[in-house]
């Protein structure tokens, strides 16, 4: 399974883009309002996230936020980050009038909760979802969802590397399977950016720590 493939451990970040005010360059006929919609929930995504939630090529999902960057709606960072072995950089999206990641570390930890959005957006039954960020726990997620009429909570946990997983969440989003294997407190759920990245069901990436 490839390794160079996930957001493990921020290193630097630039500054917010943001271009105002341009309503003639919204994409009406495309996926932009879709795509807004979904980004005020998720908090942040990255391009292949938003794909993933739209069910479109990112060269749509890419154009949609070109289309809400123009207009203003939305602002990107470029994210340094470790990229499995080796080094690299993404786009990260986000609402203009929502606060930016406040280093890279948290925007590696809002983009692996991304990925997990993305296919739980699209599988969950009753799915809603909110990004809490706390100073003392970083950033997390809670998703709620309907399993026989019932409502359930889950609270998301995404330790990047060199982090440790904070009590009290039910499942952790380690940068690699490896580190979810042995990481993970015993009796809680896992998964890892590397298996959120290939195709196939959500239900079937996570797993539980039983030792």
């Amino acid at each position: 399974m490839s390794k160079n493939v996930n957001y493990a451990k921020g290193i630097s970040m630039g500054a917010a883009q943001y271009r105002g005010g341009d309503s003639e360059s919204i994409d009406y006929t495309g996926r932009a309002f879709e795509l807004m919609e979904i980004l005020a929930e998720a908090t942040a995504l990255t391009t292949g996230a938003a794909a993933t939630t739209l069910s479109c090529h990112r060269k749509v999902a890419g154009s949609a936020f070109t289309s809400l960057w123009w207009s203003g709606m939305v602002r990107w960072v470029n994210v340094f980050a470790e990229i499995g072995e080796y080094k690299g950089q993404f786009r990260l999206w986000y609402p203009a009038d929502a606060r930016p990641p406040k280093d890279a570390q948290e925007a590696c930890r809002l983009a692996a909760l991304g990925l997990f959005y993305a296919l739980a957006k699209n599988e969950v039954p009753g799915f809603k979802w909110r990004v809490t960020r706390n100073g003392k726990n970083g950033v997390t997620a809670e998703m709620l969802f309907t399993v026989s009429n019932n409502i359930s909570r889950w609270v998301i946990d995404a330790p990047r590397r060199d982090e440790n997983p904070i009590p009290g969440a039910d499942v952790y989003i380690f940068p690699t399977i490896g580190e979810g294997k042995t990481l993970t407190p015993v009796g809680k759920m896992y998964t890892a950016d590397e298996l959120l990245f290939t195709p196939g069901e959500l239900r079937r990436k996570i797993f539980q720590r039983t030792s």
